[in-house]
């Protein structure tokens, strides 16, 4: 299909050298489909400290591909995920179409929200307060400033909390927060809210005019969603 509009989350790509051949052949083969859009719901890699100094060589050919898609005609836009740091201002910011915490998607008679998921529950004040924590100006200073030995070591830490977090997607799929997200959100005019981060395929309604869609994990499945932008329904491929 021509001109639709494609969405993958969590394809978790490794940072070490050649491990970004699996996402860069996709995007060829999605290019040669002459997409609308493609939208990146969060996770990109298993975890991206968007700074010079933890730029690897697969972090840096797959910003050259997104720049090869994006100067042939199909926007990229980049949802941050609960493992992307100092996204704003950095070199991913110049190989993508924008970058934001979430999109509003218009599609036919659809209003789709794009947002990766992982603060859908409000109530977790832990893992709210260590996002807020880790995610400010202070600690992105402060990670550009310390010795690349000792910015490795605070990668391996980011890494180890992130294992322990109490959102770990392998846990209970929260399908009574995800409902209650949705109906709050439907309160806004969108119909349909499309969530990363869980690792769980899904498909629910949220009340009568809501539906919440949680992808499957891009680097499990290969599977993307495909919406047609006329008539605003969904499906899935494998490109």
């Amino acid at each position: 299909m021509k001109g639709a509009i494609y969405v993958i989350g969590d394809s978790h790509i490794g940072l070490a050298d050649g491990q970004d051949a699996a996402i860069n052949d996709w995007l060829d083969r999605l290019a040669a489909l002459e997409p609308k859009a493609l939208y990146l719901n969060g996770d990109l890699f298993h975890y991206l400290i968007a700074l010079p100094k933890f730029k690897t060589k697969s972090v840096a050919n797959v910003m050259e591909k997104f720049r090869q898609v994006v100067a042939d005609g199909t926007p990229i836009h980049y949802v941050e995920g609960n493992r992307d740091f100092f996204l704003a201002g950095s070199f991913v910011e110049g190989a993508v179409t924008d970058i934001a915490v979430e999109y509003a998607l218009p599609a036919g008679p659809k209003r789709y929200l794009i947002v990766h998921g992982d603060t859908i529950n409000d109530r977790d004040w832990q893992y709210r307060f260590w996002r807020r924590a880790s995610k400010n100006a202070v600690t992105k200073l402060g990670a550009s400033l310390i010795p690349k030995r000792i910015a490795s070591r605070f990668v391996d830490g980011v890494e180890s909390h992130l294992s322990r977090s109490n959102f770990k997607h392998k846990a209970r799929v929260p399908v009574e927060l995800m409902e209650a997200y949705g109906r709050r959100r439907a309160r806004e005019g969108f119909t349909d809210v499309v969530l990363g981060h869980f690792h769980a395929k899904l498909v629910m309604p949220a009340g009568e005019s809501m539906t919440v869609t949680v992808l499957p994990p891009w680097y499990e499945t290969g599977e993307a969603m495909r919406i047609d932008p006329v008539t605003g329904a969904f499906d899935w491929i494998v490109v």
